[in-house]
């Protein structure tokens, strides 16, 4: 019997191989970053806020990328969880300005460890030229994908 996986693998082995090296990379990251208690995505906030302390969450969405809703709903949830705290601009009562608590400051360097930590893992066996070449390659990518048809 055929299945999906195999016949997306024969039409399309690039981006099928793009996709499980992604998901694995994504599950050991997420698997890092849940023993600090957060869920993956937030520590890229965390890393940027420490970065950018009193920052706004309309600075953060365009530094990241992400949408607004997005980074609204991982705030909220950080808020609660005791990694970031909200404080109303003094200058401007309308502006709300975004901090790292102290338990948000205690993960930044745990949080770039685990980053190290993947890419170490996802590399292993590979020479630095070849990790230099894959990096070329996947931006290549990338980029062909981006483009508009």
């Amino acid at each position: 019997m055929t299945t999906g996986r195999q016949i997306a693998a024969d039409n399309g082995p690039v981006g099928y191989a793009l996709a499980h090296a992604t998901r694995a990379h994504r599950a050991v990251l997420q698997h890092l970053t849940a023993q600090l208690g957060l869920h993956l995505g937030q520590e890229l906030i965390i890393v940027d806020i420490h970065h950018n302390p009193d920052t706004t969450q309309a600075e953060l969405v365009q530094r990241l990328g992400l949408e607004q809703p997005t980074i609204a709903k991982a705030l909220t949830r950080m808020e609660r969880t005791g990694f970031i705290q909200r404080a109303t601009d003094p200058g401007d009562r309308r502006v709300t300005r975004l901090r790292l608590t102290e338990r948000g400051e205690a993960v930044v360097d745990a949080v770039t460890a685990a980053w190290a930590e993947t890419e170490a893992r996802a590399t292993a066996g590979l020479t630095d030229e070849e990790a230099q070449q894959l990096i070329r390659l996947l931006t290549v990518v990338r980029d062909n994908l981006e483009q508009p048809h």
